[in-house]
């Protein structure tokens, strides 16, 4: 329970700093592991408060404007990362299949929701007309997202073993 908690906190701390790095967090990758690793309740706060930070760096440090359209975008970016989550949450049965079937689910994860953030992106695009989305705009972000997911469940592969290997001492 204490290795679940110290991941979650240290998923919603990296979400956070990140915010700091980047004025749009990987919302989809951080999303896509909080499904996968957490409990569904979990994993949804954890990305709630990640994207409520960026919210509010964004607004308090970045000077985004108190406008309806940035209101909007931040809704959007919202739901979208909630959408992700939901969906990796499911966790088919090949998923519960030890490494392997997490790192399929976490690819598949990752594409159908990249897909789900950034449709909802353009649909909200197609009303307000603000961003002009390319191709190579999208693969690259489609490209921070996954090296975000890679690294991310890295990490998370790095607790995971920190804590067994504590379970094999303390069995002893």
């Amino acid at each position: 329970m204490a290795a679940s908690r110290l991941w979650r906190y240290s998923l919603i701390a990296i979400g956070s700093a990140s915010s700091l790095i980047y004025p749009h967090v990987p919302l989809v990758s951080f999303a896509a592991l909080a499904g996968i690793t957490l409990h569904r309740k979990q994993a949804v706060v954890s990305v709630a408060l990640i994207w409520f930070v960026n919210q509010v760096y964004g607004f308090a440090l970045r000077d985004y404007p108190l406008s309806p359209i940035a209101l909007l975008w931040g809704v959007t970016m919202g739901l979208g990362t909630v959408a992700v989550v939901l969906l990796a949450s499911m966790q088919p049965k090949f998923s519960d299949r030890g490494w392997l079937g997490q790192t399929l689910w976490l690819g598949v994860v990752m594409l159908l929701g990249f897909g789900i953030a950034q449709s909802s992106i353009l649909f909200v695009n197609q009303w307000v007309g603000m961003h002009g989305f390319t191709a190579d705009v999208l693969l690259r972000l489609f490209m921070r997202e996954l090296v975000w997911a890679i690294a991310l469940f890295t990490l998370y592969t790095a607790f995971v073993l920190n804590h067994q290997r504590s379970l094999r001492h303390t069995l002893r």
